[in-house]
């Protein structure tokens, strides 16, 4: 695209100033000259100014009353063309003890995070990102891919705040290139370091979720009380959430972190439903396989075991039949075929009468069968292969093939059927 005679001019005068700097070294200046013209030429207006965004974070251990402590300070500026800067700011915040060796490229991100909204902020449609810190370079550049799940997270919203800008271009510099605001990091630093060792000062105190990055005050943080990791009650829902859908009870997701979280201490987050679908998650899983029963009435399928069940039913009910009393709906149902009790019947008179082939088990049986579904041999549930192999992984933990039923034995199936079926596994696309 051809730049008329105005065009050319602003162009000039933004490399003439980034020119008469003698602060910045002769390769930079060449950088930032390069990143005008391609930003000038790139657009049909020449009005859009090209803005310098600086950052800065830092992190540092000081010692307070003796005790060790870890800071972050976070520096930020916006100037214009002829580096004259429009906004600055500095923040700070304690460091918690977790995630060591990572923790400079996440407060380098964070700084960078806000100096990009500061700009969306300021609507600024055009920004050079100066960098002085070789990873954080490499991220943004796409030479380096992250590994660490922290990482990756702040990354992602980047790359969200990167396509609000029309023109993003990131130059590795010095560090002397961007002194001011590691100056003022470093000040942030040091006025956070006084807070603290200022024991009359009411300091209000920060820390960030383990999962979104965000700031909270403790009594905005929910503990794990086993391993100490705090999250925000609003990533903690969701992740209780998320594992209550997949039939999982939920662990601390800390990575590598195994430890439970208590049903109680979830009331403060959850909501009423979730919180008693994962009260009874917690009792399912507390069950053994072969103790775990549900009723069969549709309208109340409490989960039981076996042995409260025996419990709750009168010994004069039951004696030496294989009637048993819900704990919840009270009714009545036979322990040995799991149906409705079926008085003055045995279980298989039952199954061959037409009482058993009007009810609703019946109808389900039938409906099995029409489907093609499966039925676990060990927890009786049925399953239905929506797509993939015909390998199944019960939520009881038993394996089997879902054609024949057979069992799957350390991995290996005991049956000789096919792995798949091509139409579970390929679907056809729509044109």
């Amino acid at each position: 695209m051809e730049v008329n005679n105005s065009d050319q001019l602003f162009s000039d005068e933004l490399i003439a100033a980034v020119g008469a700097n003698s602060g910045i070294d002769f390769a930079f200046q060449l950088q930032m000259q390069e990143a005008i013209r391609a930003s000038l030429t790139s657009s049909s207006s020449s009005n859009d100014v090209v803005f310098r965004v600086y950052f800065k974070g830092l992190v540092s251990t000081e010692t307070v009353s003796k005790i060790k402590m870890s800071f972050a300070g976070i520096g930020v500026a916006i100037c214009d063309a002829n580096d004259c800067c429009l906004h600055q700011s500095r923040k700070s915040f304690l460091l918690d003890s977790g995630g060591r060796g990572t923790e400079t490229d996440l407060v380098e991100l964070e700084a960078l995070i806000q100096a990009l909204n500061l700009a969306v902020d300021l609507e600024l449609n055009r920004v050079i990102i100066l960098c002085d810190c070789n990873s954080i370079y490499q991220y943004l550049t796409g030479e380096r891919l992250p590994t660490n799940n922290k990482i990756v997270t702040l990354v992602d919203k980047l790359n969200l705040i990167r396509g609000k800008f029309v023109y993003y271009h990131p130059i590795h510099v010095n560090q002397n290139d961007i002194k001011f605001v590691y100056k003022l990091a470093r000040n942030a630093i040091n006025s956070e370091v006084k807070k603290w060792a200022n024991s009359d000062s009411d300091v209000a105190i920060t820390e960030p979720c383990k999962i979104c990055f965000e700031y909270f005050c403790p009594d905005k943080l929910f503990s794990v009380k086993k391993c100490l990791h705090r999250y925000c009650f609003s990533c903690m829902r969701k992740h209780v959430e998320a594992k209550l859908l997949q039939g999982k009870l939920p662990q601390c997701p800390y990575e590598k972190c195994e430890s439970n979280i208590r049903v109680e201490s979830c009331k403060t987050f959850l909501k009423p439903e979730s919180y008693v679908l994962l009260r009874s998650r917690v009792k399912e899983a507390s069950i053994p396989l072969a103790d775990k029963l549900y009723c069969p009435f549709s309208d109340c399928s409490a989960l039981m075991s076996i042995t409260e069940v025996k419990e709750h039913t009168p010994s004069s009910s039951s004696s030496s039949s294989g009637m048993r009393q819900c704990v919840e709906c009270q009714r009545h149902f036979c322990v040995n075929c799991k149906v409705p009790w079926h008085n003055n019947f045995t279980c298989i008179d039952y199954m061959k009468s037409s009482l058993f082939k009007s009810s609703n088990e019946a109808k389900l049986k039938s409906l099995a069968t029409t489907k093609e579904w499966r039925e676990c041999i060990r927890c009786k549930n049925l399953v239905e292969l929506a797509k993939g192999c015909y390998h199944i992984y019960c939520r009881c933990g038993h394996e089997f093939c879902y054609k024949c039923g057979a069992a799957w034995i350390n991995k290996t199936p005991t049956c000789k059927c096919r792995l798949w079926d091509e139409h579970n596994i390929i679907y056809a696309q729509r044109r």
